[in-house]
């Protein structure tokens, strides 16, 4: 790419915790540039942000609808070429649907909508637009977990797939945060910007995407359970929940914030009937494949996850093997853009890293698929099935 591909931001301000990872992960990446935003709730926040970036004045802006109204009319030389969402969950719908209004392309942290009438209409927006969307679940910026993808899928070194663990345990959340004056915590913790569940949304989404993207297994059926554990909060901070695949093979997605002590962020096991894997986010360059009489190989590639000092009790993704996952899927999104007209797959978009609106609206229907299966029976019909089918509905035509 000849020059670089110019980024505003809607969310990320100083008091973000995404927001310099992002920023970090933009710089790294080499073909991207942050030129505009609208950075805070606020328009001082915002404003305020901008001068720490040292952006120009007028191109920091009080409010996400300023920034597309204003981007829009500026030469196709200097404007920005896509938006990248950092606001909290709930911001998500309406600032993409507004962004494709004004013809800008996508790229938002998770989760792509917070319910399913917000995904459908969203993802029939985003077909009849034509605009690039991405969504920022970074699984494919690691060496080690393409490494395993190429292993399971195409070398079938694991022979048939029969049992999945994964896991995403942290205890960052493990006290009430959200009434101490956590900023992370204190949208988590709450319906309005999280969304209609916590855990689920924030960790299980990358349950379900990490395993079935490296396995290539479709999760059909679900059985859940989900609560808040801490006294006195409203939405969910620990989830089990036990998976069927379309195969036949079973797993276990186990995604929590209240796992006192932990911090390491994802981990995977596979187990087939001729070897078995192993990966985590905590040694994210170690992939380590076994055979049946226990004898291990092990690759290496990437990044090591050097995890930056912590101040206060935050989410995962402030180390080197994160950012540098996020800059890989900066550039497979910015060489997306620069050949909008080259038509993949979303197999193959996947594979290099572009997680796209279809895997979006999946995403969105399962956390709909495990609410429905852990809500509370309600009077006089019978209680929710124990196994819930996962099955994402079509998208309305208009």
């Amino acid at each position: 790419m000849s020059k670089k591909t110019r980024v505003g931001m809607v969310g990320g301000g100083n008091d973000s915790f995404m927001g310099s990872i992002h920023r970090a992960a933009i710089e790294q990446s080499g073909c991207v540039e942050l030129v505009c935003g609208a950075f805070g709730s606020t328009r001082q926040s915002s404003f305020e942000t901008g001068k720490a970036l040292k952006l120009p004045t007028r191109r920091a802006y009080g409010t996400y609808r300023d920034m597309f109204r204003r981007e829009a009319t500026l030469p196709a030389d200097e404007r920005m070429d896509f938006v990248v969402i950092l606001a909290p969950n709930a911001m998500h719908y309406p600032v993409a649907m507004s962004s494709i209004d004004a013809g800008f392309p996508v790229f938002s942290e998770k989760p792509f909508t917070c319910n399913m009438d917000e995904a459908l209409n969203l993802t029939r927006k985003h077909q009849n637009s034509g605009l690039a969307y991405g969504i920022a679940i970074v699984h494919a910026g690691y060496p080690m977990l393409r490494q395993a993808r190429t292993l399971i899928q195409t070398d079938k070194a694991l022979g048939t797939v029969r049992k999945v663990v994964t896991a995403y345990p942290l205890g960052w959340m493990a006290q009430r945060l959200e009434t101490a004056g956590n900023k992370q915590a204190g949208w988590r913790a709450d319906p309005r910007r999280c969304g209609p569940a916590g855990c689920l949304i924030d960790l299980g989404i990358h349950c379900l995407h990490l395993t079935e993207w490296v396995t290539g297994l479709t999760v059909s059926e679900v059985c859940a359970d989900l609560r808040p554990t801490v006294a006195g909060r409203i939405l969910d901070d620990d989830c089990s929940m036990l998976i069927r695949f379309s195969t036949g093979a079973r797993g276990v997605f186990l995604p929590s914030q209240i796992a006192t002590g932990r911090n390491g962020g994802l981990s995977l096991e596979v187990y087939g009937d001729k070897g078995a894997l192993t990966w985590s986010q905590s040694e994210p360059d170690r992939l380590v494949l076994r055979g049946l009489d226990g004898a291990q190989q092990l690759f290496t590639g990437g990044v090591a996850a050097a995890p930056a000092p912590v101040v206060q009790p935050t989410p995962f993704g402030d180390n080197a093997a994160y950012v540098a996952a996020l800059a890989a899927t900066y550039r497979a999104f910015a060489e997306r853009l620069a050949s909008p007209k080259s038509k993949t797959s979303a197999a193959e978009d996947a594979a290099a890293g572009f997680v796209r609106v279809e895997e979006g609206l999946r995403t969105v229907a399962f956390v709909d698929a495990v609410l429905k299966n852990t809500a509370a029976p309600e009077d006089g019909l019978p209680p929710p099935a124990k196994w819930m089918p996962f099955v994402v509905p079509p998208v309305p035509e208009l």
